[in-house]
């Protein structure tokens, strides 16, 4: 059995991985709060255990069979503590898991921050890691322990995935600076959180100990990245600020290698952090989400309409209708999706699935997220993903267009291109989903417009009169 000890951001996923691969997998956590938390969630054993504390590791240790503990992983937290926070977590824990599991190949999670260059030189597994910062030192003295044992020590680039991408919310939030004087600021190694699980399930049935790098195969200056991300959400540059020396694990400057990894047979599904733009599907969402909720005025809606609404509610027909009257550009997702998927709606549901066809549909979304003063007429069906809430949000002013089920039977009889409509009752399936999506048309709406009463023509410049009005209030 695999121990994983601290079952965080990183240790559960990788606790997770270990389970679906097969192999049995325990996790040990700080507190019992969180113990109890996972173990409701998760398919596989959590206990507390403090593994700063030896009596407490040797207690948890007693709880197995002797050698049924076969390999730990030691990927805890300090919990943004300090040096001392480090030297209980890091030092302390892997002293005592050595200790109560000795016969156990152990694997360490240290960090990439033991590195201390600042020429922007490349740097790896064989290069000096001498840090200046009581942190890295600290850290170093645990990576001695487990190398000394046989151990492996796995030097992780900076975590990014699902609710954690500090680059992208600082940018988002306004805080985001580039720390350099040459303009460029310091080089960023980043790694997805999914790809440093891989890792780590990879060094695992590495024979021998050993350091090894963890980290993705694009290190970019902040610049490159910040400026790339700017474009895309539609944001200025960050400034250049002077380097800050401030910084809990030192101001470093270097391109981290991950040849060794990868000349081991592992290479990560996120080569570069732009490509999980697009490829993850919670990650922007999340990030979005956390800003809404954590700092709702800092949320920057973009100038353009969003139209909501079911299938027959006219989004497409008064979508393009609005967009002449604004001198606005016209988007429809439907149209997005079928150009990238090469096939109608009807054949993706019937190829993929719908969870494929949502999936497709949360990726158009966010190929939006540069888009101003556009209309975007969304698919009925777009509600249903909580993923795609924040999104909507970001990319404009909302309006729902809401109809009568008779409306709506209506104007979609007759259509041969709607797949959750091939039913032997339409009308009744339209109203399960009316039922189903409008507390969610509701939630996200701005404006609401019943178009049963309305031509199309009166809609559309309702519509238009109304941006106008909300466009004017944003200058």
């Amino acid at each position: 059995m695999i121990l994983v000890a601290g079952c965080g951001y990183l240790g559960a996923r990788i606790a997770g991985l270990l389970h679906e691969a097969g192999r049995p997998v325990a996790g040990i956590t700080h507190s019992p709060e969180s113990a109890a938390r996972l173990a409701a969630a998760a398919a596989w054993r959590v206990d507390a255990c403090d593994i700063g504390d030896a009596a407490s590791v040797h207690s948890q240790a007693a709880r197995f069979a002797p050698g049924e503990i076969t390999a730990v992983i030691h990927c805890a937290s300090s919990g943004r503590g300090g040096a001392d926070a480090y030297r209980l977590v890091y030092h302390e824990g892997v002293r005592n898991l050595t200790a109560a599991f000795p016969a156990a190949k152990l694997i360490f999670t240290s960090s990439t921050s033991v590195y201390p260059q600042t020429d922007g030189s490349v740097v790896d597994e064989s290069s000096d890691a001498a840090p200046d910062k009581e942190t890295g030192r600290v850290l170093r003295e645990a990576e001695a322990t487990v190398l000394a044992r046989g151990g492996i020590v796995a030097r992780l680039a900076g975590i990014y995935g699902p609710g954690r991408w500090f680059v992208l919310r600082h940018l988002l939030e306004g805080r985001a600076s580039i720390e350099g004087g040459d303009g460029h600021g310091r080089i960023l190694n980043q790694i997805h959180r999914d790809d440093a699980a891989t890792a780590i399930v990879h060094l695992l049935d590495q024979s021998g100990g050993g350091i090894w790098n963890v980290v993705d195969d694009t290190p970019m200056t902040q610049r490159e990245c910040l400026g790339k991300l700017a474009a895309r959400f539609g944001v200025p540059v960050p400034p250049a600020v002077p380097p800050n020396p401030e910084r809990k694990r030192g101001w470093t400057n270097k391109r981290v290698s991950n040849a060794k990894l990868r000349a081991a047979g592992w290479q990560p599904h996120f080569a570069c952090c732009l490509d999980a733009l697009d490829g993850d599907p919670d990650l922007v969402a999340s990030i979005l989400a956390q800003i809404e909720a954590e700092a709702p005025d800092a949320v920057m809606r973009r100038k353009n309409v969003v139209l909501i609404g079911l299938m027959g509610s006219g989004k497409s027909t008064v979508g393009r209708m609005v967009a002449a009257k604004l001198g606005f550009r016209f988007i429809d997702t439907d149209q997005l999706i079928t150009q990238s998927a090469r096939c109608s709606i009807p054949k993706i549901f019937e190829r993929e699935g719908e969870a494929a066809f949502r999936l497709r549909e949360s990726a158009a979304l966010r190929s939006l997220m540069d888009c101003e003063h556009c209309v975007i007429a969304t698919g009925g069906g777009i509600v249903t993903q909580e993923r795609n809430h924040p999104l909507l949000r970001r990319l404009g002013f909302i309006v729902w267009l809401d109809a009568s089920i008779a409306t709506l039977h209506r104007r979609t009889a007759g259509g041969h291109d709607r797949p959750l409509l091939k039913d032997d009752d339409p009308k009744a399936k339209l109203q399960k989903l009316h039922d189903a999506r409008q507390p969610a048309y509701r939630k996200l709406a701005d404006l609401r417009i019943a178009t049963d009463e309305l031509s199309q023509d009166e809609t559309a410049y309702g519509l238009a009169e109304s941006v106008r009005v909300h466009l004017g209030g944003q200058d």
